[in-house]
């Protein structure tokens, strides 16, 4: 995949160049890693920028043509199955050895090995498809190194079984330092799924985890110029130095303010805190936050919030602080941990932070407290779960697994129409469960926790 340099906001050789040179090393040495980075760091422009080939030529040098390069988007899936990801994986590994250094012969035979696999649904067959292609490139050469990148990981985790995963892990095993992946994600991997499946996966990426942090000032710089530019605005340099300091260079912040200074000719106040409530005043600025705030777990935001109101570091755990540190949401200055910038900090230190009731119902990362409120992997659902929705979920959660059927729903959610014998569509269950889903969703890391069987009902699955 060879994408074209314009979508990537920095000039082809020097952008993340720190980020870069780590996971240049990384694939030497033929170690998998993990690149974890915040909403609104611009993973996806790292992404995109590592598939592209001068990138790559000009960091690896003449060992460049040995490797092969496959990007896994699982959005471009129409199923989410096993299946479809050899599927998926199968059809990368045809497209990108076109025009390799791999012999003609070779790149047909993986294509045959893919058409053949289309013939069947059994994943045994899938399987050894794509194991024996990923075995035809790696023993044409012994120089020769595969690469896969999972943007988004924490979608991809949780959408497929744990022995898929295993089997990954049983390939690398099979070809060491030959054979990597490179994940992206919100959060450290071991983080998104504790269960004993994972951990031999997870140990891949352990001693090679990248922090991903706001730009550097010159990649902040940029930005700023090409933004003014594609809206043939200039901006001063004095008004660029401000927002890089206000917004610590953090990507989503910093381009959300220039758009807002250009968009609305915003006249900032000199004083610090007030420049930074007139740019929360902003939609763009404030979701932003927001987006980055949501992401978060419960104790990261505890702690940052006690950090913005009263800067007290003494209580932070050293687990804790390393977390923060990775995710550069906290820099070290005169021997006490302050929030990575000030536009943030003043946002976090605007939110209110309930404190947490007794349980009242438990299934597996879902738990509802006795004031009503609903917690997806330690994370508040916010605003509140509607009554109906807040029914329907503790029904689910009561017996995670079982089947429940329509008169049963109504039986819970509806009372009053199932007592007089009222009539409640499908059509209404329906939406009531997409609106469900789609509040879980927020925190869920890509789980699809409740299940449709149809023509029968609903029912909580966790894993």
């Amino acid at each position: 995949m060879n994408p074209n340099t314009s979508e990537v906001e920095s000039s082809p050789f020097d952008y993340r160049q720190v980020e870069v040179e780590r996971f240049t090393r990384c694939l030497r040495a033929g170690d998998s890693c993990s690149i974890v980075g915040v909403s609104g760091m611009a993973k996806s422009n790292l992404f995109r920028y590592l598939l592209n080939t001068a990138v790559r030529r000009e960091y690896l040098g003449n060992e460049w043509w040995n490797y092969l390069f496959l990007a896994v988007d699982t959005h471009a899936m129409g199923e989410v199955s096993d299946r479809a990801m050899y599927d998926l994986l199968l059809g990368l590994m045809v497209k990108e050895t076109q025009g390799s250094a791999l012999p003609e012969g070779l790149i047909t035979h993986i294509q045959k090995l893919h058409q053949q696999s289309l013939n069947t649904s059994d994943l045994l067959l899938w399987q050894r498809a794509f194991t024996q292609a990923v075995e035809a490139v790696l023993n044409f050469d012994k120089n020769f190194k595969l690469v896969f990148l999972f943007d988004q990981f924490e979608e991809v985790y949780a959408k497929f079984s744990p022995r898929f995963f295993t089997f990954l892990r049983s390939l690398r095993d099979s070809y060491k330092y030959r054979l990597c992946y490179v994940l992206f994600t919100r959060d450290e991997v071991q983080r998104l799924d504790t269960s004993s499946e994972f951990e031999e996966f997870y140990e891949l990426f352990s001693a090679n985890v990248i922090g991903l942090g706001p730009y550097s000032h010159k990649d902040a710089l940029s930005l700023l110029t090409r933004v003014s530019e594609r809206y043939g605005q200039p901006v001063s340099v004095e008004m660029c130095e401000q927002l890089i300091d206000l917004t610590g260079g953090h990507p989503g912040l910093l381009k959300a303010s220039c758009m807002a200074v250009l968009n609305s000719e915003l006249t900032l106040p000199v004083d610090e805190q007030a420049t930074c409530q007139t740019l929360l005043q902003v939609d763009d600025i404030r979701n932003e936050c927001t987006k980055l705030w949501i992401s978060l777990s419960q104790e990261e935001q505890e702690t940052l919030h006690s950090l913005a109101v009263s800067g007290a570091t003494a209580f932070c755990s050293p687990d804790m602080a390393r977390r923060l540190r990775l995710k550069h949401l906290v820099k070290d200055q005169h021997g006490e941990l302050q929030l990575f910038c000030h536009l943030f900090a003043t946002f976090v230190a605007e939110q209110k932070l309930g404190k947490p009731h007794e349980t009242k119902v438990q299934a597996g990362p879902i738990r509802i407290d006795t004031a009503g409120e609903v917690w997806v992997r330690g994370n508040l659902l916010a605003p509140s779960l509607s009554k109906k929705e807040l029914l329907l979920l503790q029904y689910l959660c009561l017996e995670p697994g079982r089947l429940r059927n329509k008169d049963e729903i109504i039986a819970v959610v509806y009372p009053d129409e199932y007592q007089v014998g009222g009539t409640v569509t499908d059509d209404a269950i329906t939406a009531l469960i997409k609106r469900l889903r789609e509040r879980l969703q927020q925190f869920s890391a890509g789980a699809n926790y409740i299940t449709t069987v149809r023509g029968k009902g609903y029912r909580l699955e966790l894993g």
